[in-house]
Formats: C-alpha cells, sequence, structure tokens
C-alpha cells in the first residue's frame, strides 16, 4: 500500500482533474446555456487553486515516498511532470478568473429588467468556445502527466505476476479521446513462450505502451512489435517499422496514443529501470526494445 500521504495527496489530484474534465464536458453541452456557465465560473476557478495546492502537496509527498529508495532521479521525473501540470492549471485559473470578472453578476431580488436580461446572457459563444478549448486543453495536459507520474509512483510498490503479453496489449483502450491519435499496432509472436513474462502489469503495460509512443513520436506511422524469446529465456519485444520479412502479425490493435515526447521517454527509462526491465532506444528513436 502506498504511504497514507501520497495516496491522500493522489486523490486529491486526481478529484481535481476530474473537476476539469466535468467542466470541460459542461462547457460543450449545448444543454447547458450561457448563464449557467457563467455561474459555474466561480467554483470552478476555486477548484482550479486548490488542485495547483493539491499537485503541490503530492509532489512533496513522491519527493518524500522516494527517500527510503535514494532514487532522487526517479522522484524527479515525477515531480517535473507534476510541476508542469501544476503551471498548466495556474494558467487556467487566471484565464477562468477573468471569464468570471467579465460575465454579468447572477440574479438577485430586486432586480430590474435590463439587470436581468444581462445575467440570462452570461458568457457570449465566441468567449465560452475559447474557454472550452483551453480548459479541454488542460484537461489533456493534466491526464497525461498525471498518469505518467502515477506510472513513476507505482514503481514504490511493484507486484509481479505471471503475464502474457498478448493478453496484455489486448487490454488497451481503443476508446478515441479528445485530442489524441489512434493508431494501429500490429504484434508477431513466433513462440508463444516469449508471450509469458513476470512483472507488475502497470509497469509492463504501461513501459510497451510508452515505447510504441516513443517510436510513433519519431515517425513510424504503424508499429509493429515483434516479440521473441532469448537464449538466456528472457522475452524480449522490438517496436520498429515493420520489415518486409517480418512474421505475419498475430494481433492487430488500434490504440489511442496517449503519450509521447522527451517527458514520456525520460519516464519510460526510469520505470524500466526501477522494474529492472531492459530498455534499448535505437537511432533516432525509431527502434525500441524492452527485455524482460
Amino acid at each position: 500500500m502506498l504511504d497514507e500521504r501520497l495516496a491522500a495527496a493522489l486523490g486529491a489530484a486526481r478529484d481535481g482533474a476530474a473537476g476539469i474534465e466535468s467542466f470541460a464536458h459542461l462547457l460543450g453541452s449545448r444543454r447547458v446555456g450561457p448563464r449557467g456557465v457563467a455561474l459555474a465560473l466561480p467554483e470552478v476557478c476555486e477548484g482550479c487553486a486548490a488542485l495547483v495546492s493539491a499537485l503541490d502537496s503530492l509532489s512533496a509527498a513522491v519527493r518524500d515516498g522516494f527517500v527510503e529508495t535514494d532514487d532522487a532521479a526517479a522522484a524527479d521525473a515525477a515531480c517535473a511532470l507534476l510541476e508542469h501540470a501544476g503551471v498548466e492549471v495556474a494558467r487556467l485559473t487566471e484565464e477562468l478568473s477573468r471569464a468570471a470578472a467579465s460575465a454579468p453578476p447572477g440574479r438577485g431580488p430586486g432586480r430590474g429588467r435590463g439587470e436581468r436580461a444581462g445575467s440570462e446572457r452570461g458568457i457570449d459563444a465566441r468567449q465560452r468556445l475559447a474557454l472550452e478549448a483551453s480548459v479541454r486543453r488542460t484537461a489533456r495536459e493534466l491526464s497525461g502527466a498525471l498518469r505518467l507520474s502515477e506510472l513513476v509512483i507505482a514503481t514504490l510498490e511493484l507486484r509481479p505476476t505471471p503475464l502474457d503479453l498478448i493478453d496484455v496489449l489486448r487490454n488497451w483502450s481503443a476508446t478515441a479521446v479528445e485530442g489524441r491519435p489512434v493508431v494501429g499496432i500490429s504484434v508477431a509472436s513466433a513462440d508463444s513462450r516469449a508471450n509469458e513474462v513476470e512483472g507488475d502489469v502497470r509497469a509492463v503495460s504501461g513501459l510497451v505502451e510508452l515505447a510504441v509512443g516513443m517510436v510513433s513520436a519519431a515517425g513510424i506511422a504503424s508499429p509493429h512489435l515483434t516479440v521473441s524469446r532469448l537464449p538466456d529465456g528472457r522475452s524480449t519485444v522490438r517496436i520498429a517499422e515493420r520489415g518486409p520479412r517480418e512474421g505475419a502479425p498475430v494481433v492487430s490493435l488500434d490504440v489511442v496514443l496517449r503519450d509521447g515526447g522527451e517527458r514520456a521517454a525520460a519516464v519510460a527509462r526510469v520505470v524500466a529501470r526501477r522494474a529492472r526491465i531492459d530498455l534499448v532506444e535505437g537511432p533516432c528513436g525509431r527502434v525500441v526494445t524492452v527485455t524482460f
């Protein structure tokens, strides 16, 4: 079990992120009028301010959590993500505060007809569209930062179990997510024994998913995963462009490409090191090999 302080901080950050997601849905709903949006703004501003504080608390808890492991690099990787998320939420907080200040006041007793008409208008359509785009941007950034930081945090309590790599891949979500591309991957496995590995399911699935993101970011449009067994009994997954002599796919999947870029690659390296999984990056990042 995670330290109570770390678990509580992580829960508070997740709740705050869920609040931003909910507001994004509200902004996109045509069932909610402009006045409803204007009335929600002050509460959302408070929630964002609380989330910035929650992210700071989570970062401090992560630092303390990794003290016993004497792994400052792992803490640095997670805290860099949380700091990035905090900056993004702080930016959104300022934007929402300005929007709330410019929105007409809510309806109250004794207001005249003109004032009531103003309160009914709330924010205008152009402002609402801009606000929705900004909120969705923050929701995406926050979702990615929390997911990656949670992968690092998960290495504090690794729980190895027997896994089947093909089953792990089949469990990937193929549900389209706002702003995140869906890519097709193919998997070839010449030896069914190579699919059997021992590892923490969060570390194994997260690491392979990040590796797919790394080669995709390097320009591989449809990554091909080749699973094989080494003479020493370990299993290896090579992720690259499919070659003309590669084995036929045993699995083809459409998956959401959620993470890419240097921050994701840094997390992959940390997770691999802590989970004792070999991660080798090829030239220009177009080939990644993961050995379990």
